[in-house]
């Protein structure tokens, strides 16, 4: 069967849901007891294992297509998902359990037994495409043999069908065939694990994901949904996330008072405090930003952004994404930054802009949403009405790489060179409507080291730029110069505040495992986190 894809979002975003209840059974398979303990995959790579043994069952068994549809259908969790741990060992066909139809389709059984070592929380879920075309879990026609599978963390966004690696989706693409998505389950949790047998035991991480307490539909009721989960802005980045340097700069300085990390980046001075010359290849980046939730009221214009609306439903629910999709009006906030820099001797700040056009469901999440059900009479037909209420918006991180991976203007300033520009970065933000064109001139006060701190002597230089030496880590005193910074904007645009950030500023507060926590600057309605980049690499 040729494969189309109608371009629309990414297929991470499908979720789906029905209102029946799932029996769950436990029943051991005794081929686990075979297990054979292997050093675990990543889960990536463990997925995409499991996606191709699935593929071929799915694609060779009837009966298995059946099954899935039945588990999907079920709801469990309130979505259409397939949890595996919870299903392994229900029967398909001829006595024979879900685990062992899938071993009939491994290499061989310790295959099988490795990707559930790796994937405690497996998952496989029946996308609702019905926004788009005639598939969820509830019309998919099972007698259609072609079926492709997909997992939500490999980023090639591979596809199998029959084992086979038959090609890969476009990001950004939904595929218009029956597809089936390999993840984790993110409404449950292990609670415990037998330490003899190995076998874990699960958990809803929330009563709300409990598909066997779902409300009776056969009377009026209210009730708030949990629409989205709210990210943990506090979370540590990993390593992987800042160069090496930066990482070093923590270790060396961390316990060294009066040292800047940014010292060890720039200029390569270490705890033995002695001269370094500037690394002019060195820049900062905007790596994410957050909008504080309390802003939507001031940066929306129902006219111009994409507003926040209620929606309904007659005869019948709407799936967590659908509501998703639906609540939110078109159009995208445009956000820019206006940054300066200013020189000691120049009346001037330099300013740098950077753009960016996000879709309202990157810069919030919608934690809960307020349901009224009204049953069906004999003169109507059922109604759900989904009322939105503000309160309930979260902030979640942007990251400019994630908007536009080509994009070369998240770096947008040229060498921190201390010996002739100031300490401070200010950043003007605004969230940009179109209108009439303004002129403003603001004043920034800039601190400036003392030029005794360095030494060109000696320091050398690249073509006709002299590379100034800093003498050692720190300074020693500072003055400050008033600049002016023009800035053009709109009458109509929404100003945010301020971002004040320091040469002198941590970027690693704290370390574990390996994740860094980073420093961030705030205006009160805006968040923003800078980390250094070599722009040779």
């Amino acid at each position: 069967m040729k494969k189309y894809f109608i371009s629309l979002f990414c297929i991470a975003a499908f979720c789906a849901c029905t209102d029946q209840v799932n029996e769950l059974s436990t029943q051991p398979d005794e081929s686990q007891s075979k297990t054979i303990n292997q050093a675990p995959l990543d889960q990536v790579t463990a997925q995409k294992k499991f996606a191709k043994v699935l593929s071929k069952a799915a694609s060779n068994s009837l009966d298995v297509r059946k099954f899935l549809k039945n588990e999907a259908v079920a709801q469990f969790d309130n979505d259409y998902d397939i949890f595996y741990p919870l299903v392994k060992n229900k029967i398909v066909c001829d006595n024979q359990s879900f685990r062992n139809v899938l071993l009939s389709y491994c290499e061989d059984e310790n295959e099988l037994n490795q990707i559930e070592q790796s994937v405690p929380l497996l998952n496989i879920m029946i996308p609702d495409l019905s926004l788009f075309w005639d598939f969820n879990a509830e019309k998919w026609n099972v007698d259609d043999k072609e079926v492709s599978v997909i997992c939500r963390n490999d980023e090639s966004n591979t596809l199998y069908e029959d084992g086979e690696d038959i090609g890969k989706m476009t990001a950004g693409d939904i595929p218009d065939f029956p597809c089936l998505v390999v993840k984790n389950n993110e409404r449950m949790k292990v609670s415990s694990v037998n330490t003899r047998s190995g076998e874990a035991s699960y958990e809803f991480i929330s009563d709300a994901f409990d598909g066997s307490k779902r409300k009776p539909q056969t009377r009026h009721y209210e009730e708030d949904i949990y629409l989205q989960p709210t990210e943990n802005l506090e979370a540590y980045v990993d390593s992987s996330e800042v160069m090496s340097s930066v990482g070093a700069a923590w270790r060396e300085f961390k316990n060294v008072p009066n040292a800047f990390q940014r010292d060890y980046i720039y200029y390569g001075i270490t705890k033995a405090n002695k001269p370094g010359t500037l690394n002019r290849y060195i820049r900062e980046k905007l790596y994410r930003f957050r909008i504080a939730a309390n802003a939507y009221n001031t940066i929306h214009d129902s006219t111009q952004d994409p507003t926040l609306q209620d929606t309904q439903k007659n005869k019948g629910y709407l799936t967590n994404g659908e509501i998703v999709q639906k609540i939110w009006t078109e159009g995208k906030f445009e956000f820019v930054f206006k940054s300066y820099i200013s020189g000691e001797n120049s009346k001037d700040a330099m300013e740098t802009k950077l753009t960016f056009s996000v879709d309202p469901r990157d810069v919030f999440s919608l934690e809960k949403i307020h349901l009224k059900h009204k049953n069906s009479t004999a003169f109507r037909q059922s109604k759900n009405f989904y009322t939105v209420n503000t309160d309930n918006l979260k902030s979640k991180w942007i990251y400019p790489k994630s908007i536009d991976k080509n994009a070369n203007d998240m770096v947008f300033t040229l060498p921190w060179d201390l010996y002739g520009k100031s300490l401070s970065i200010f950043m003007f933000v605004e969230e940009r409507d179109n209108g009439q064109i303004i002129t403003q001139e603001k004043t920034v006060v800039s601190e400036f080291v003392n030029k005794a701190d360095f030494s060109i002597e000696g320091s050398g230089s690249i073509g006709k730029v002299s590379l100034s030496a800093k003498l050692g880590y720190g300074f020693s005193h500072t003055k400050t110069v008033s600049n002016k910074a023009t800035i053009q904007t709109t009458v109509e645009s929404d100003p945010l505040g301020t971002l004040y950030f320091q040469y002198n500023d941590p970027i690693i507060r704290d370390e574990i495992n390996g994740t860094y926590k980073l420093y961030n600057v705030s205006s009160g309605s805006v968040v923003a986190t800078l980390l250094p980049v070599d722009s040779s690499k």
